[in-house]
């Protein structure tokens, strides 16, 4: 029977790895094939949004198990056309808010905010559900996708697009007195999703 020493044990251990770890690389590294179609995702700019927050809105925290949990209320907001300015849509006083955690362990801030609007034109109301991470350090920024639900006929083709929402929350010194403002940018997936074009002859 053959009998290894220590270090020769170690060696083919590790040798063994690498070979493991180049099948998986190798595999990893090959393309798709012809019948799989996914083109990279494109979006439109399609609404701009500004929210009043209350002056001391950084400072409203709970502590929690996982980090502090924020419980930031919207004192006013709306939503305009990013090309005239028009007003689209108005935030529902009271309802909806940002309950994100800033991490324990990173110091990054999840996002997890609810956003009621009532459009201008048809009156019909607006749920924005509202997933991402950011940071509250510095100039505070955050990046995060966005779910509608609405009955409003002229948003529907949002509800069925991916959203994306980027904003930048301003300070104090910039903002109108006793508040804080706060900018978003909303854009939608404006390209095809992934499809399969049959097995290839």
């Amino acid at each position: 029977m053959l009998s290894l020493d220590r270090r020769s044990k170690a060696f083919l251990g590790a040798l063994l790895g690498l070979i493991v770890l180049s099948v998986h690389t190798t595999e990893a590294s090959e393309v798709f094939p012809p019948s799989v179609q996914m083109p990279l995702p494109t979006f439109d700019y399609v609404l701009d949004t500004t929210i009043l927050f209350d002056a001391n809105v950084t400072e409203d925290f709970i502590p929690g198990p996982f980090g502090d949990r924020a419980y930031f209320k919207f004192d006013k907001g709306n939503i305009t056309d990013p090309n005239t300015g028009a007003l689209v849509a108005n935030f529902v006083p009271g309802l909806g808010g940002e309950f994100g955690i800033r991490s324990y362990v990173n110091g990054q801030f999840y996002v997890d905010a609810t956003v009621v609007a009532q459009w201008a034109d048809d009156g019909k109301f607006a749920y924005f559900k509202l997933h991402g991470i950011g940071s509250l350090d510095g100039d505070p920024t955050s990046t995060f996708y966005a779910r509608l639900e609405t009955d409003s006929p002229n948003r529907q083709d949002l509800v069925d697009k991916f959203l994306i929402w980027e904003n930048l929350l301003l300070p104090p010194s910039a903002s109108p007195p006793n508040s804080i403002a706060a900018y978003f940018k909303i854009f939608a997936k404006n390209d095809p999703d992934g499809e399969f074009a049959g097995y290839q002859s």
